[in-house]
């Protein structure tokens, strides 16, 4: 498996087409409210992967999308982020992960960036462009 973190769960590979990864959500299966997130879930702190957040509303869209080699400490940037608080009056912004291994990292931003379009490319949580070779992966959902 090319996600990582201690993660027991089963995911088969599927090689004819975007591997689905494990994207977290809370308790009740639904993605998390940034906001609303007092502590951050134990799989993220020190650990590593892909960050995406999004809002909800009339109209809602993908925020940001990035790499992390913290998870927590990002969602935690991300709380204090001008640029990415400006959402939380569309409905909210809402935050998930899912832990990958640094090698794949910036293929999988790069193809959740093309296909997901998100409203911000760079932010003070990461200024990388992500001109890697795109790895296919299921988008949150």
């Amino acid at each position: 498996m090319w996600f990582g973190g201690g993660r027991r769960d089963k995911v088969e590979v599927d090689f004819d087409g975007p591997m689905t990864l494990p994207w977290g959500k809370d308790d009740r299966n639904r993605f998390h409210r940034l906001l609303h997130m007092r502590a951050m879930p134990s799989e993220t702190v020190g650990h590593g992967g892909v960050v995406a957040l999004f809002h909800r509303g009339a109209r809602p869209g993908w925020v940001f999308v990035c790499a992390a080699d913290d998870i927590a400490a990002v969602l935690l940037d991300a709380k204090d982020d001008p640029e990415i608080l400006e959402f939380e009056g569309a409905g909210g912004v809402y935050a998930t992960w899912a832990l990958v291994k640094p090698a794949f990292r910036e293929g999988v931003v790069a193809h959740l960036r093309a296909i997901l379009k998100p409203k911000l490319l760079s932010s003070p949580l990461d200024r990388r462009a992500y001109d890697a070779e795109p790895i296919p992966v299921h988008p949150p959902a």
